[in-house]
């Protein structure tokens, strides 16, 4: 007897459907939209799903009947995203008509224009939350008589990073940017002192709570300027590597800006104790911080007292001293991100302190000594919610780090205390132990992670066997960096493509020892991956390059 023909499943509504597609990532969604009509639709109408996708335009012209402008008009996708990198642009009303309503984010990137195109662009884009210029080319700028009858109510960011940012356009943007949030100047230069900056910054001050002025030639002049605007009342300030300022200049800032809960005063020069206390003194609020310091012997009797709201904390010690961090005294539960680079710890200090701070999910020690290094291991006890871990250039560890369960009797004669093994973060998403030098494959069969997501192996001394227990023991791997292990080989390169179901980036630069059959596990496994970086490898050749220029899903490739 012959079976009836199977019923068709029944037509879930769209909003069952979003809730579930809400949980996929980008490159499954893009699958989803080619499995039927309804499916496609259902994810081109709605914002929310669209968000996790970017419109790219790429080395190319857009003008007027050019290809983007015939085929945009007609798709169904509602792109909220969209970055130009390295185009011309000119006049093409047909293509910003029918993306302009729908673009949230608009970046422009190494592109070409002219400031009345830029105008027009502009004009088609209503609902923009968030545009960056950037080391963006343009053609003409003169636009001091051009009628502009239009203002972005919703643009809440602006990014200008540019070699020279032009006075007219602080104009432009004054009359058209009532309601700015953030306004990133970083890389950038200005004519003058700054003066349109700061008529700009007057101008949105009723709105403005953040200003990153990081690698530019700012002041005192025009910090001041900014920092006395009546009724201005920053949260965020970013002056990374503006070397023109001084101690004193950052001091007027936290008397006059009170309200700063995020300051950026990275590589800008080396804070004292008595600097530090004061800016702590005038900012007891302050949430983020990041600095660098010297002749600071007991951090936990200075500046640290006085902020007690702080939720990430970086420390970069210009000191090199020998023990000279001790941040055992500083007790904070609300800190949730440490960073601390090329510091020297004291010996017992590091458990005691992370005892007293016990929820930090992002912990970043880049090139740091340690009086004992046992003193890390114990400290892990106390972060059991780590999701991140930045262990790079740690030279003072080995294999055994990973894998020791023996007790400290030399330095706990009266206490038998087991190490924490890291493998026992069972939280952990990202691990970076790039150049470790004294790593290798015992430390990858030792790692155990069932959330981790992004490896950083970068330059150790790692083969085919490490790798096997890695995608074995860490299945949800995304991100792998694997770049300058000269003893990686093509069947390395096969169990992480064939293995890792959902592998998305992977850096085999510098993988002397990978050839041709590596491109081809890429290919025949790869079904995720949207960013490779293949260069410096001697025996990929011509051929196998351009098999992998052709992959579509790649989007950032480097051979």
């Amino acid at each position: 007897m012959e079976e009836p023909f199977p019923q068709l499943l029944p037509r879930l509504p769209t909003e069952i459907l979003v809730t579930i597609f809400q949980h996929l990532p980008m490159s499954d969604l893009a699958q989803v939209r080619l499995t039927c009509h309804h499916w496609h639709d259902t994810v081109c109408y709605t914002n929310s799903l669209m968000d996790k996708f970017v419109l790219s335009f790429r080395n190319c012209r857009l003008y007027e009947n050019c290809d983007q402008s015939r085929i945009m008009p007609k798709s169904k996708s509602c792109y909220t995203k969209a970055t130009l990198k390295a185009v011309t642009i000119e006049d093409a009303p047909s293509l910003w008509s029918a993306l302009g309503d729908n673009l949230h984010d608009l970046t422009l990137n190494d592109c070409s224009l002219t400031g009345l195109s830029m105008i027009q662009m502009l004009k088609a884009t209503p609902n923009l939350r968030y545009f960056a210029l950037k080391t963006t080319k343009f053609e003409d700028f003169h636009i001091r008589n051009v009628a502009v009858n239009f203002r972005l109510e919703k643009l809440e960011t602006l990014t200008l990073r540019s070699i020279f940012v032009y006075d007219e356009c602080f104009d432009l943007f004054k009359r058209i940017c009532p309601r700015l949030k953030v306004l990133k100047l970083n890389y950038s230069s200005f004519e003058g002192w700054g003066e349109k900056l700061v008529q700009f910054v007057q101008s949105v001050r009723g709105t403005l709570e953040g200003i990153n002025l990081s690698y530019t030639k700012v002041g005192a002049k025009l910090l001041q300027k900014i920092s006395t605007i009546e009724r201005l009342r920053l949260r965020k300030v970013s002056l990374k590597s503006s070397y023109d300022l001084k101690q004193r200049d950052i001091i007027q800032l936290s008397r006059m800006q009170p309200s700063i809960v995020h300051l950026n005063i990275d590589n800008l020069f080396p804070a004292d104790d008595q600097i530090l206390g004061e800016i702590s003194r005038n900012l007891p609020n302050m949430k983020r911080i990041k600095l660098h310091i010297c002749r600071v012997h007991n951090l936990q009797q200075s500046f640290l007292s006085n902020m007690q709201r702080l939720e990430y904390l970086k420390i970069t010690d210009a000191t090199h001293v020998a023990g000279n961090l001790d941040l055992s005294g500083y007790e904070n539960i609300h800190l949730e991100k440490l960073y601390v680079s090329a510091a020297t710890f004291s010996r017992n200090t590091l458990p005691r302190f992370f005892e007293k701070s016990p929820n930090i999910r992002s912990l970043t020690l880049y090139q740091c000594s340690y009086e004992n290094i046992h003193d890390l291991q114990l400290s892990f006890a106390h972060l059991k919610s780590l999701e991140y871990l930045n262990l790079q250039r740690t030279f003072d560890i080995d294999d055994s780090f990973f894998s020791r369960t023996v007790f400290d009797s030399v330095n706990m004669p009266f206490e038998r205390i087991r190490f924490f093994p890291v493998t026992n973060l069972t939280r952990l998403c990202y691990l970076n132990l790039s150049r470790c030098r004294d790593l290798s494959d015992e430390t990858l069969v030792a790692l155990s992670f069932a959330r981790l997501k992004k490896i950083d192996l970068r330059g150790l001394n790692i083969t085919d066997f490490g790798i096997r227990s890695l995608v074995r023991q860490c299945p949800r791997l995304e991100y792998v960096h694997v770049d300058a292990c000269k003893r990686i080989c093509d069947s390395a390169v096969l169990m992480l493509c064939r293995d890792l179901k959902q592998l998305k980036l992977l850096n085999l630069d510098g993988c002397r020892s990978i050839s041709d059959a590596s491109v081809d596990h890429i290919l025949n496994h790869c079904r995720t991956l949207v960013w490779l970086n293949m260069m410096n490898c001697p025996l990929l050749s011509d051929e196998a390059k351009h098999r992998l220029e052709s992959v579509k899903s790649i989007r950032s490739l480097y051979v």
